[in-house]
């Protein structure tokens, strides 16, 4: 659950910072460009929703690329066929007017959530990478595969760069919408403060990538437990830097805009002074006759029509060859599977309970931390299980079943470790269990040395019988420390 919500989050984060640049872009400048004297208007509120719509729509068919792990050239195809399907609900809904800035802001909205959303693909392409190992497998295994890391890593400088240009960006839209007397909202101040917050949570994720490489080669992953907690920390931190900005914040501004109107003011309203230039006047000359240069220096009709047959093949060539890139994806094997076996419509399904399962991750109540299994002795035992089975050679089934019964286990080496009762490498399962007193505790260790030693696999009901053993020790125990 924590993986899906980090995934879809991640892609509402693309989705929040370019839509809300779109938006402001529109919204400031949208008296500027619009010249309602003569009906020209080119920004509306079909303008607003038709950036929202793009913005989503764009969200998942980048997802859907990245799944289907579709070529970089099919970006170009996209947008193109895209912008054309733009034109034609434009001329259906009588807004003729909207395409001269729709498919510019569109096409330029495309490549921005394409180049963000690029981070997030290299971060789970690491994350997959690492997701069959843990300890000192994966350790070795960063030590010999490292490729995803150094490209998330090279991606993450890149990203930082493109966070502080996009801030600057956004900064030169408010200053010049200022200079040029644009179109400021109470909406308007909204959009920039969810710009700016998803810029921040943007740049929160980029340090969190960089701690799960570090952490990564040192044998770690899934060290974040509570990424809902997180999430509401950086909106605090927010809140208090913004509320600390407009209480300290000083009366002068740092730009002075008002000097820049001044001078605009000054220049409009001081006199034009023509000076007098004066001209030289050049001789006039007669214009050169044909026969001036003689019948050899024409070109002959042959040359004239190698030249002509060259340029319009040229035309042809290039006709034919944009028409094989456009075309020829929709001909493709792949094409064909995707639509006969219904991967679309399974996405969609997908995508409708990944938001339904991050809604309700939303507002559940956060797990106990005891539950969580993230202490360096818990991992050690973790270790300790695995090198003993690559030891006993046991079969898949029991590796399987081990693994299920020690991530339980480990649940209980942890809030062990809340409570006190330490454990280390030389007690074995049942010897440590014994330290906590109680006869569930005593029943979990004898299970789980029978699971470890015995060849055959523990029935449903004793396995079943486990998790309860583990579950009951840790309600018991809570509840009588209470």
């Amino acid at each position: 659950m924590e993986n899906r919500f980090s995934r879809f989050f991640e892609r509402i984060l693309v989705f929040s910072t370019i839509v809300s640049l779109m938006l402001t872009v529109t919204s400031i400048f949208s008296t500027v460009i619009n010249n309602y004297e003569v009906d020209r208007v080119l920004i509306d509120w079909f303008s607003y929703l038709i950036i929202i719509a793009s913005g989503i729509i764009i969200t998942i068919v980048l997802q859907i690329f990245t799944l289907e792990k579709i070529k970089p050239a099919m970006h170009i195809v996209f947008i193109v066929f895209y912008l054309l399907i733009l034109l034609v609900v434009c001329y259906f809904t009588g807004k003729t007017n909207a395409p001269y800035v729709l498919l510019v802001l569109t096409a330029i909205q495309y490549f921005l959530q394409a180049g963000i959303n690029e981070l997030f693909i290299f971060h789970d392409k690491f994350t997959a990478d690492c997701e069959n190992f843990e300890g000192k497998e994966l350790e070795q295994h960063l030590f010999h595969n490292n490729l995803s890391a150094i490209d998330l890593t090279e991606k993450i400088k890149g990203q930082q760069a493109i966070m502080f240009a996009l801030s600057v960006v956004m900064f030169i839209v408010l200053v010049f919408g200022k200079l040029s007397e644009g179109h400021f909202t109470p909406l308007t101040t909204v959009l920039v403060a969810i710009f700016y917050i998803s810029v921040l949570f943007c740049c929160f994720m980029l340090s969190i990538f960089q701690n799960d490489i570090f952490y990564a080669f040192l044998g770690f992953k899934n060290y974040i437990s509570h990424g809902k907690k997180l999430v509401g920390a950086v909106l605090l931190i927010a809140a208090v830097s913004g509320g600390a900005a407009a209480v300290i914040s000083s009366d002068t501004p740092l730009i002075k805009i008002k000097y820049v109107e001044e001078y605009k003011e000054s220049k409009e309203n001081k006199p034009q002074i023509m000076s007098e230039m004066n001209y030289l006047n050049l001789p006039d000359f007669e214009p050169v006759n044909d026969d001036f240069y003689g019948k050899e220096s024409k070109p002959s009709w042959l040359i004239d029509l190698i030249f002509e047959l060259i340029k319009y093949a040229a035309i042809i060539a290039l006709i034919g060859g944009a028409l094989y890139f456009f075309i020829k994806p929709f001909f493709t094997r792949h094409f064909r599977v995707f639509w006969s076996e219904g991967r679309l419509f399974k996405f969609l399904r997908e995508l409708w309970h990944d938001f339904i399962d991050f809604l309700k991750y939303i507002f559940a109540k956060s797990p106990d931390l005891s539950n969580k299994y993230s202490t360096v002795q818990s991992k050690k035992f973790h270790d300790t299980m695995m090198d003993f089975l690559k030891k006993t050679k046991r079969s898949k089934e029991k590796i399987e079943e081990i693994d299920r019964l020690t991530k339980h286990f480990m649940r209980l080496i942890d809030f062990g470790q809340s409570q006190g009762i330490k454990y280390t490498q030389t007690l074995a399962p049942a010897e440590y269990t014994a330290l906590f007193k109680m006869s569930a505790a005593n029943k979990a260790g004898l299970l789980f040395e029978k699971a470890l030693y015995d060849k055959n696999t523990l029935s449903s009901e004793e396995e079943k019988e486990f998790i309860d053993n583990v579950n009951c020790v840790i309600s018991e125990y809570q509840g009588n420390q209470e």
